[in-house]
């Protein structure tokens, strides 16, 4: 009796283990990850004095699409993100928070943003700046 509830112990080990060990790839991280060419960047909600005072800080459509204009998610255990705008590169970090929205902690500070869409091949989010009224919609590309 007891070889036979070993066995059946190891059996049940084995196979929890085979079934539990798959990729993941449907989750909103496991879609995210990796180097996106950033294409363009919708930005509202600086006031007047604002773009006078800072010219980066502006509205409007600002147009990239070459390869040094990226957005990469990395896969390390840090969850940082890689911002590459003209040649300027920012590290910042990401949190999941949602299966459709996630923060970035970035150059211009605390990013809440929320997945327009997402495919293999595309991915849009608007992200709104903490404790501004600034909101940004990032179109990416692979």
């Amino acid at each position: 009796m007891k070889r036979q509830i070993t066995l059946l112990s190891l059996f049940l080990l084995i196979a929890s283990t085979i079934i539990s060990c798959k990729k993941d790839d449907t989750s909103l991280k496991a879609q995210m990850l990796g180097r996106w060419t950033l294409n363009k960047i919708v930005t509202s909600g600086y006031t007047a004095e604002e773009t006078l005072k800072d010219p980066k800080k502006m509205n409007g459509t600002v147009t990239y699409g070459t390869t040094s204009d990226y957005v990469d998610f990395k896969p390390n255990n840090d969850d940082q993100v890689e911002l590459s705008l003209s040649g300027n590169r920012t590290i910042g970090t990401y949190v999941i928070i949602y299966s459709d929205q996630f923060s970035m902690d970035i150059n211009d500070g605390l990013n809440y943003c929320k997945i327009n869409s997402i495919t293999a091949n595309k991915l849009e989010f608007t992200a709104k700046i903490d404790k501004t009224n600034v909101t940004k919609v990032y179109s990416l590309s692979r």
